[in-house]
């Protein structure tokens, strides 16, 4: 199975920091990157000293189903859970992923040479399968991968995360309604904050470079 669960890539990421033989260590994630530092948090807080999220929020167990506006936000991933979107998708990856790009973040964030750079990722034959795999799987729509069974269970069994957490939001984010990551302190018993940058899309990263490098260097500095 080409498995696109974030428990599989949270253990693809265990499993590299085991490699380079690293004990402890702080995790960065964006996105699907955000989703898999909670997995980590969650379940391997000895070993993750902090982790920042940027424009996903975390909330224990299952995902509930979203509200109406985040759902229609969600089209893609409705999409995909599709015989026919998941064709589309494979048929035409770029226009697919264009289509996020320019719709996700205020206009003007990406030049088309970064996309062309970007857009030859898509064409691993790995892409497609992967990608329309983690957007069904975590709705209920596709088969799990049973080899992360385990890991799975002991995720979404945690109530709280008692790891020091930073969550960067966008303002203005096209896919992330920021009010859905709003109001989660309470899941954080290790110190929590969440900082919004206005008029910033679903890309901080690249949208604000300068402001989320500064938010992060504090936090990984701190006591």
């Amino acid at each position: 199975m080409r498995s696109g669960e974030m428990v599989a890539l949270a253990q693809d990421t265990l499993d590299l920091a085991d490699a380079l033989n690293l004990k402890t260590f702080a995790v960065v994630g964006h996105d699907w990157g955000a989703r898999i530092a909670y997995v980590l948090a969650s379940v391997y807080p000895a070993r993750v000293t902090r982790i920042c999220a940027l424009s996903v929020g975390w909330q224990p167990g299952e995902l509930s189903t979203p509200s109406l506006q985040q759902a229609r936000k969600y089209w893609y991933q409705w999409f995909m859970a599709t015989e026919r979107g998941a064709e589309a998708v494979a048929r035409d990856r770029k226009a697919f992923a264009r289509i996020q790009w320019e719709t996700w973040a205020p206009e003007g964030w990406f030049t088309e040479a970064e996309f062309e750079a970007t857009a030859k990722s898509f064409e691993n034959p790995d892409w497609p399968a992967i990608t329309v795999h983690s957007y069904t799987v975590r709705w209920g729509e596709a088969e799990r991968d049973a080899r992360y069974g385990e890991l799975d269970r002991r995720a979404k069994s945690v109530q709280t995360i008692s790891v020091p957490t930073l969550m960067i939001q966008g303002g203005a984010d096209g896919v992330t309604v920021p009010s859905t990551t709003d109001g989660k302190e309470r899941y954080f018993t290790g110190g929590y904050r969440r900082h919004v940058i206005e008029g910033v899309g679903h890309f901080p990263t690249r949208e604000a470079a300068d402001v989320v490098n500064r938010l992060l260097i504090d936090f990984l500095k701190a006591k």
